[in-house]
């Protein structure tokens, strides 16, 4: 998407700084308007011009520092699904050590990418609803950033929110809500307080209804959110939320994927399940398969965790994909050294149906949590679940997230959600409070303390 220059197209303002940080707080070198942006007076007065702000939008997520590597990658290494063998001991290396600290470039470089994302759907949507060209489809564009805000909260919240029990608990800590667009310097980039975590949650489930009320569904891998990928994160949310039984009602709203239950286990662009992917090519490129793979083409700073490779049964078919048998210390998830051009899969039906099952378990139909867990054990090559009770059922429908999703950044918030960070490496992830990661210092700073750190970092 870089073809575009998205700084100018899917702002068109002074977007001045990431918003979680004060720009009241910082020197006079700051407050300078910049000269390469067009002035906020005139904003998005076309369709073309929208759909670029569109575009913009969704380049930001694919960003190196956030879906185009960083975030399912902070994600995997803390939970030892990724093993860190690299030179970037002070950033991905402390990381996979759990001993993260406030001042981690790389936490703080996410931090940022994903406000960044923030920003350019503030804007999308303010402009977009200015728009009066009968031939603009504003509904169907402002549903899609907003949605796309959703999954910005979202994994926000995941990262830093929550208490170090999980999430949706009394006192749960949130982040700078920021629902406006930054235009110009004054009261619109004044620093503002996290929010709670129940704040951050009713703008996710407000973005998100109103995204799953005006798109409509769609057929076959897509590469922008439609209405099956806004029900699928709704049911995510729910999930992480322990909201069980609205999680189940979202996920069961998600039109079954043509021969899923038959079709053979992929990965990456073979994936047959895919309800929103993010695509990269040679000028666009992802970085997975460069952080992964030796030379020629890559600089294998990650592996596959032990743990992971030894927790597939025998006969998962998912193995070979997981830890690529032909190039020891590898993954046929991401494989294209060459071009970059690996996608993230960013919403897949194969968590819509282990969230059918967990949820349906959770809420007592042990019934349906066993047809929609041998779905999944059937695809992945194993013999139907054993399991006869709720609490069996869920542990190996826990199992089947962990190996389905691998590096796909979601096994550290079941851990997170489930609260069983502790109970699964006792002897490693001994400090609770690094159960959230740490607020990055400069926006403590910044704001002299406004924007509080979290609990003893």
């Amino acid at each position: 998407m870089h073809l575009l220059n998205i700084w100018q197209l899917a702002t068109r303002s002074a977007l001045l700084l990431t918003l979680g940080l004060a720009v009241g707080s910082c020197d006079k070198a700051i407050n300078v308007q910049p000269s390469n942006s067009i002035s906020s007076t005139s904003g998005f007065t076309t369709k073309e011009d929208a759909a670029a702000g569109l575009l913009g939008a969704y380049d930001a997520v694919q960003s190196s520092d956030y879906c185009g590597l960083a975030f399912p990658t902070m994600s995997d290494l803390i939970s030892g699904d990724i093993t860190f063998r690299g030179t970037f001991t002070t950033t991905y290396g402390v990381i996979w050590q759990n001993q993260a600290a406030a001042d981690n470039i790389q936490i703080g470089n996410t931090w940022n990418a994903i406000y960044t994302a923030i920003a350019r759907t503030n804007y999308l949507i303010q402009q977009s609803d200015q728009i009066s060209d009968p031939a603009f489809p504003k509904v169907n564009t402002i549903a899609q950033a907003r949605a796309l805000r959703a999954f910005n909260y979202i994994n926000l919240l995941a990262l830093w929110g929550g208490t170090s029990q999980g999430y949706g608990y009394p006192n749960g800590l949130g982040v700078p809500l920021r629902l406006n667009p930054t235009t110009a310097i004054g009261p619109e980039t004044e620093a503002i307080p996290r929010s709670s975590e129940a704040e951050v949650a009713a703008a996710i489930r407000a973005d998100l209804d109103y995204a799953i009320t005006n798109l409509s569904f769609a057929t076959g891998t897509q590469t922008v959110i439609t209405k099956s990928a806004a029900l699928a994160l709704r049911a995510r949310f729910e999930l992480r939320m322990r909201q069980y039984a609205d999680a189940l009602r979202f996920a069961q709203q998600v039109p079954v994927v043509a021969g899923f239950s038959s079709a053979a286990i992929g990965a990456g662009s073979s994936a047959t399940d895919v309800l929103w992917q993010l695509s990269f090519n040679t000028t666009d490129q992802s970085q997975y398969a460069f952080y992964w793979y030796p030379s020629p083409g890559g600089r294998n700073e990650f592996d596959p965790g032990t743990a992971i490779t030894a927790a597939h049964p025998a006969g998962d078919k998912r193995l070979a994909i997981n830890v690529n048998p032909t190039t020891a210390g590898t993954t046929q998830k991401y494989t294209s050294t060459t071009n970059r051009d690996d996608p993230f899969n960013a919403v897949r039906y194969a968590e819509v149906v282990l969230t059918i099952a967990e949820t349906a378990a959770q809420t007592g139909d042990l019934v349906t949590a066993t047809t929609n867990l041998n779905i999944i054990r059937s695809r992945a090559g194993l013999t139907p679940t054993t399991a006869t009770t709720a609490a069996a059922l869920i542990t190996d429908i826990l199992l089947q997230r962990r190996l389905e999703f691998a590096y796909e950044g979601m096994y550290w918030y079941d851990m997170r959600r489930t609260n069983t960070i502790q109970s699964t490496r006792p002897t490693f992830y001994v400090e609770t409070f690094r159960n959230l990661f740490p607020i990055p210092q400069r926006e403590v700073q910044l704001t002299n303390g406004l924007i509080a750190q979290n609990p003893n970092y």
